[in-house]
């Protein structure tokens, strides 16, 4: 089975489906926020990412657009970012479950919402604004979150991509993918991370391509590989890994 994935598209206002944005508590990558803000068809903040996204909206070069919600147990939002929303007509939902994250309960929240909008086996895509160079317990936290929530369709009926502060990453299918990486949207650096264990990877339209090549942590990885071709094909036996691509410098974090 062959799975096509279009991450280009994402970024350059071309998305192959419909996609929500959700923002957590971490430092907004503002270059690439922009170049899918104005695409998404819902965009959520997870608690704390409320505040995050205010103080996007006061950044002269941010643009503005007000949440369809904020979902949490709401013990990171802060008062002035609760005011200044709630009085725009923002629904702020609690949520005290203590048996799931924010992000969980925003990505439900998110489904629900979708649901009610469109036929409930309708997918949509799921765009984390994260990040991976600050606290190394919350970057693998939002690893572990993109692994769990493919198993849980009350959560994820599509894909989910994390949209960091250099990169684009999200988990590759079994079998044979297909990635159209168009020109101007991502750099040469790529990496294919096994995070659930050994697998087995064949590629195709990178400087280094691989056959029925075995990969783990401890033993050998894929990192800083370069992108050759507009196409790029990672055929995967074993456990799904991460693939990462590295953003263009004007769609990376600034500061």
């Amino acid at each position: 089975m062959t799975t096509t994935w279009y991450p280009a598209g994402l970024l350059q206002g071309k998305p192959a489906k419909p996609y929500g944005i959700l923002i957590l508590n971490q430092p907004i990558n503002r270059p690439a926020l922009n170049a899918v803000i104005d695409n998404a068809v819902m965009l959520v903040c997870a608690d704390a990412g409320g505040n995050r996204l205010m103080q996007y909206d006061e950044h002269p070069n941010g643009k503005k657009r007000l949440p369809d919600a904020i979902v949490g147990d709401l013990d990171s939002l802060s008062n002035e970012a609760q005011q200044y929303y709630q009085k725009q007509g923002v629904q702020v939902v609690k949520d005290p479950d203590q048996y799931s994250t924010d992000f969980t309960k925003s990505l439900k929240w998110m489904r629900q919402e979708w649901d009610k909008r469109k036929d409930e086996n309708e997918d949509l895509d799921v765009v984390v604004m994260g990040g991976l160079g600050g606290r190394v317990d919350q970057g693998f936290s939002q690893i572990h979150h993109m692994y769990m929530v493919l198993q849980q369709r009350d959560l994820l009926r599509g894909s989910i991509y994390l949209l960091s502060e250099q990169s684009l990453s999200f988990v590759l299918a079994a079998g044979q993918n297909d990635m159209h990486v168009n020109d101007g949207v991502f750099a040469e650096n790529i990496g294919i991370i096994p995070v659930l264990g050994l697998t087995h990877i064949s590629t195709s339209g990178l400087e280094w391509d691989v056959s029925n090549w075995p990969t783990e942590f401890g033993s050998q990885i894929s990192t800083s590989n370069h992108i050759r071709s507009n196409l790029v094909k990672v055929t995967v036996h074993g456990s799904r890994p991460l693939f990462t691509l590295e953003l263009v410098r004007s769609l990376c974090a600034s500061d």
